[in-house]
């Protein structure tokens, strides 16, 4: 009798656990970004969502990456409350950056942020098992010029440009070559740690 006891606590206690992680996410029922389009190179259309939790007060997102199968059903293979941030802030005020757009093409999943006087772009290719960081891109306003950097993590390549905002004027150019291994891992990413 002891022993059904015992038996009958543990499945209660396990059951409440794999639960409570399934409900972990359940209040981020509000999607703000759809894309579909193959990731990982097997001819289905696959799925990314971002969903908000309204009922948070920093109305957090939630990101949800997931992969069709044959039968055309949905497996989600990742998912991040860090990838894209909240629209509020801790102290009150709003986050830097805003997610503005969210696309797949060509296989590759890309986040383009706004920010105050500019806009930043991340771009993740399915390889090796993960999603690796493979594109930075920036244009930044600064005083009398805009700052672009192009960043080619595969490569190493990267090109830091200088333009003139009345002339359009190319003032300044930079190319160097930095490889990063390993690259950075979408289920890692929050906007401003993988700044270049």
């Amino acid at each position: 009798m002891k022993t059904l006891k015992l038996f009958f606590l543990i499945s209660a206690f396990s059951s409440t656990s794999i639960l409570s992680g399934q409900n972990k996410f359940v209040n981020y029922d509000y999607i703000v970004f759809k894309v579909t389009g193959d990731l990982n190179n097997d001819g289905l259309s696959d799925k990314v969502l971002v969903k908000v939790d309204k009922n948070d007060k920093y109305l957090p997102n939630l990101l949800i990456v997931q992969f069709q199968n044959k039968e055309g059903n949905y497996k989600t293979v990742l998912s991040s409350t860090k990838a894209v941030l909240p629209k509020f802030t801790s102290n009150g005020g709003t986050s830097e950056a805003t997610l503005e757009k969210l696309e797949i093409k060509n296989g590759i999943l890309t986040f383009t942020n706004q920010l105050i006087r500019g806009s930043f772009s991340h771009k993740f290719r399915f390889q090796k098992g993960n999603f690796e960081l493979i594109g930075f891109q920036s244009n930044n306003a600064n005083a009398g010029y805009i700052e672009s950097i192009d960043y080619n993590l595969s490569t190493g390549d990267k090109i830091v440009k200088h333009t003139d905002y009345e002339t359009d004027k190319i003032i300044k150019q930079i190319k160097t070559k930095d490889k990063i291994s390993p690259l950075p891992k979408l289920q890692d990413f929050t906007p401003f740690d993988f700044t270049y």
